[in-house]
């Protein structure tokens, strides 16, 4: 069902008649909603100028998103992934800020075009603190006996009493909005509720692996080189080159389970009114990683730009061997963690949920690794049974708010089915 469907007394305008005054639109891309999204503002703007026409998902990368022009659509999800969140911050606007205005600007399930809808007139509704106050007539007339003095105490007892009720609804009002806030929040899990309560933007980082690219439109990847400068250890780099030449860097795609996880978690924290930025390995700054509570999801080749936090955990993934790999051998706890085939498409793969502080600006940051299937452990920390677990095991070992688990998850062909904790252990920093 597209979003018109839920739009009753609605109608879509024609190319012709869709033209909102600019500061309507501005007042859009101000909002709230919008704060601070300087990419879905630039998204909109290109969108809405282009409205009229059919344009497609490499116009809108290299054009609006900045991006190279050997961008390919067919293996970077950028373009989906953004708009995807734009459909949800103009719902946001539109159920908030916007609910008064009489249009709206839609972009429908499964297309990047821009639709103008006019809602009638009956459909509009102005918030109860919106109307108009009624008017007061404060003017006494004097009746035979009454003071002049009597008169003016008696218009100064009503101007306070009007004062002290409008100044009762906005605390009211607020109080409300506040309490609702607190509810919302306290009825999130644990586990997110720590993450988020700092009140700290969340910042989803999913890789994109390093490839070289040629002239030819040859692409290439070797899984061990993870760094544009250090081509020359990779023999099979090496021998295209001395064939094609020298090629150029080549970062446009995120590998599909991290591309379905990352919306899956976008998914599961919008509701809870969580703003969440996405961005690649390739876009991080320093300043990010200090500033923002970090979620990173990936394998130990595709996240080799961030393999100072890797080190930090007492877990390895080990991608070729599929497993995980424990570098301290604590007693009783086994060193290693494989991959079990169960069927000819069916295994059960170990991953890594680690919670960690982050720098010295209070952030946290939540790293989910593994040989492949990222959204599996997306799936374990979106489900309440993957939640109860974690929260239970917390519980056994003190509460503490840092942790590292390794999950075994059972996957049918790449379909996630169920995950199962089988390690975990109170986070304690590498020497």
């Amino acid at each position: 069902m597209s979003s018109l469907a839920r739009l009753p007394h609605s109608e879509v305008l024609s190319p012709q008649e869709s033209v909102i005054p600019g500061p309507e639109l501005e007042q859009v891309l101000e909002s709230r909603a919008f704060e601070k999204t300087p990419t879905l503002k630039r998204l909109l703007t290109y969108l809405w100028e282009h409205q009229r026409e059919n344009i497609s998902e490499y116009a809108i990368a290299t054009d609006a998103l900045g991006r190279r022009a050997d961008f390919e659509p067919r293996l970077d999800a950028t373009v989906r992934v953004l708009v995807s969140r734009l459909r949800h911050r103009l719902k946001e606007f539109y159920d908030t800020e916007g609910s008064c205005l009489p249009t709206r600007i839609l972009i429908p399930l499964g297309t990047h075009q821009v639709q103008v809808v006019r809602v009638r007139p009956e459909t509009v509704s102005l918030p109860l603190d919106l109307l108009p106050a009624p008017v007061v007539n404060l003017h006494l007339t004097r009746q035979p006996g009454m003071s002049i003095r009597r008169i003016a105490w008696i218009e100064l007892l009503l101007i306070l009493i009007l004062i002290f009720s409008n100044g009762w609804t906005l605390w009211l009002r607020n109080r409300q909005q506040q309490e609702s806030e607190r509810v919302q929040v306290r009825g999130f899990p644990e586990f997110w509720r720590h993450f988020l309560d700092n009140g700290k933007n969340a910042h989803l980082i999913v890789p994109n692996p390093v490839f070289f690219s040629w002239d030819n439109g040859l692409f290439a990847r070797d899984k061990a080189v993870n760094d544009f400068s250090k081509r020359g250890d990779s023999p099979i780099l090496q021998n295209l080159e001395r064939r094609f030449g020298a090629p150029t860097l080549s970062q446009q795609y995120v590998p599909s389970p991290d591309f379905s996880g990352s919306l899956r978690l976008d998914r599961y924290l919008d509701p809870q009114g969580t703003r969440m930025r996405i961005s690649t390995t390739a876009e991080v700054s320093a300043s990010d990683l200090d500033h923002e509570n970090l979620i990173i999801l990936g394998n130990p080749n595709t996240l080799a730009p961030l393999q100072n936090i890797l080190d930090q955990l007492s877990f390895r993934v080990d991608v070729p061997t599929r497993s995980v790999i424990d570098r301290r051998t604590l007693p009783g706890v086994p060193r290693e963690f494989r991959t079990v085939e169960q069927s000819g498409s069916r295994i059960a793969t170990p991953g890594i949920i680690a919670s960690l502080p982050g720098g010295p600006g209070g952030n946290h940051v939540l790293v989910l690794v593994t040989t492949y299937y990222t959204s599996a452990l997306v799936s374990y920390l979106t489900s309440e049974a993957g939640l109860r677990e974690l929260h239970n095991a917390q519980a056994a070992s003190g509460n503490h708010p840092y942790f590292e688990a390794v999950i075994v998850s059972e996957i049918d062909g790449s379909i996630p089915l169920r995950g199962k904790l089988v390690e975990f252990r109170p986070y304690i920093p590498q020497s």
